[in-house]
């Protein structure tokens, strides 16, 4: 009995450090946004300097969850609750990533000349925060509808990105003194669609977590992949 409750509170705390670093990625991605959009280098360097902490518990969750997996032989649902705590992490460091990127555009677009940034893109940045603290959020509560609401929203983020792309080649084709500052700008993009995609993977994994369901590629015919 005090081997199962050991257990437990081994498993109770490797949730706990996933929190912690949903809310260090989280914090992360809402300055890297306010950065863009204000164009505040010392901001942008505070998320840069973060990231290191974030990589350091990515380290420190996937060596516990290893540990458990070695040692426990855990079964039923704490096997899948591990399986998709090492998913969710790596998902979470891509996210924090992500932020960097986002910081390192501000600054280079905060030493051009000043313009307002695209509406679209304003869109993006705070599409990509919502997904990111729903997604946390149906984790927290196990909530497969919150989740799924997250998959869903992806659709609108990638085509904001795609609006931006456009706009973005055909100011740069009008206008050739802005070129660089256009690139900049479908990076960011680029950066924030790929913030969704991480929460839009870590939505999967709660509904695998929860239902045991992987729907993951969903949809895609089995007998369409070809030998490996």
């Amino acid at each position: 009995m005090n081997t199962i409750s050991h257990f437990h509170r081994q498993i109770r705390e490797v949730k706990e450090d996933l929190l912690m670093m949903a809310g260090l990625v989280e914090e992360s991605i809402h300055e890297a946004v306010d950065s863009l959009i204000a164009r505040d280098k010392a901001q942008a360097r505070g998320v840069i300097e973060g990231d290191r902490r974030i990589d350091l518990m990515q380290n420190q969750i996937e060596e516990r969850v290893f540990a458990l997996l070695a040692t426990q032989q855990p079964v039923a649902s704490d096997l899948r609750f591990l399986s998709a705590a090492i998913k969710i992490c790596s998902h979470l460091e891509r996210m924090g990533d992500q932020s960097v990127n986002l910081a390192d555009r501000t600054l280079v677009l905060a030493d051009m000349e000043p313009v307002d940034p695209p509406r679209r893109l304003v869109a993006m940045g705070e599409l990509a925060r919502e997904m990111t603290c729903l997604c946390l959020d149906a984790f927290v509560q196990n909530n497969v509808d919150l989740a799924k609401n997250v998959i869903k929203r992806d659709d609108e983020l990638d085509d904001l990105n795609l609006h931006i792309l456009e706009e973005m080649v055909e100011w740069m084709t009008r206008e050739q003194r802005v070129t660089r500052r256009g690139v900049e700008l479908i990076l960011a993009s680029r950066h924030l669609e790929r913030v969704g995609d991480e929460a839009t993977n870590i939505a999967e994994e709660v509904v695998f977590l929860v239902e045991g369901e992987i729907i993951r590629h969903k949809g895609v015919a089995t007998d369409s992949v070809g030998p490996l």
